[in-house]
């Protein structure tokens, strides 16, 4: 909608309420909806098929010291999570089974704000278990018998109480450079204009930074991006970026596709 509005120059003003979501919804893109529909409140959704909504965010709620923490690698602010639901942080061991647990251990095994670890949530919106029981033990656990879900998602808690997201717990690297989680460098790297999207993937031991040029952005930003993009993400140790198209995966149409981004990697030319 952004891309056509812009394209021809048409504005919504009898727009109220927009809400966007189901992949990561970054701040540029909620400033273009904002450009289009001036009169709207803009909000983030963030959630899951097992649990929508679990946190929301208004455009008009983004302060400039968030903006700046999204660049610098504290990941993408998801905001206070629904009245609805109970969320809390957990030590991240994506890959085992969470066992049953009473109220007093779930509390002792909940990290504090600013502690890095899986999101889980519970709440009578959020799926209690699958079809047959298929899934149940890698995503879900109970609490003196009330149900928790696993999002698998990395995250934390501000001082606020406002989420931040890190994306997959199962994509975090670590190397001899430390612990990076990708989505932060990707939240980071969408902040430029002219990336349309981005990927950061471990490859032959090298962290690798893939990104899609927005369409029409035209060559001389391009050239004067890349340089830039290097230098604000000296905190990740950036070895490589390249450019080329990214997939993304075919039930969401936004989400990158990590594996297919691998095997492009394996077919690209290599650089010393």
């Amino acid at each position: 909608m952004a891309d056509y509005c812009e394209g021809s120059g048409q504005r919504l003003p009898q727009f109220r309420r927009m809400f966007t979501g189901g992949a990561p919804v970054f701040p540029g893109l909620l400033q273009r909806l904002a450009a289009i529909a001036p009169q709207a409140q803009i909000t983030a959704v963030y959630g899951s098929t097992e649990a929508e909504p679990i946190a929301h965010i208004d455009y008009a709620e983004l302060h400039p010291d968030d903006l700046s923490a999204m660049t610098q690698g504290n990941g993408l602010l998801a905001g206070h999570p629904v009245p609805e639901i109970s969320l809390r942080i957990l030590g991240d061991r994506w890959g085992t089974p969470i066992p049953a647990m009473s109220t007093a251990e779930f509390h002792a095994q909940t990290l504090p704000s600013g502690s890095i670890g899986e999101i889980v949530v519970s709440g009578d919106h959020v799926l209690s278990g699958y079809l047959y029981g298929q899934g149940d033990t890698e995503t879900k656990f109970r609490v003196d018998g009330v149900p928790w879900h696993r999002t698998g998602d990395a995250g934390y808690l501000d001082g606020d109480g406002r989420l931040w997201l890190l994306g997959r717990c199962s994509a975090k690297l670590q190397d001899e450079w430390g612990t990076l989680y990708p989505f932060a460098v990707e939240a980071a790297a969408q902040s430029y204009a002219g990336i349309g999207r981005s990927a950061l993937v471990a490859h032959q031991g090298k962290r690798v930074l893939l990104i899609e040029w927005a369409e029409n952005f035209p060559t001389a930003g391009r050239r004067a991006t890349l340089p830039a993009l290097q230098t604000a993400l000296d905190w990740a140790h950036i070895h490589q970026i390249r450019v080329c198209p990214i997939p993304v995966d075919k039930r969401h149409n936004a989400k990158v596709d990590y594996p297919a981004v691998q095997r492009r990697l394996e077919q690209m030319p290599q650089d010393g």
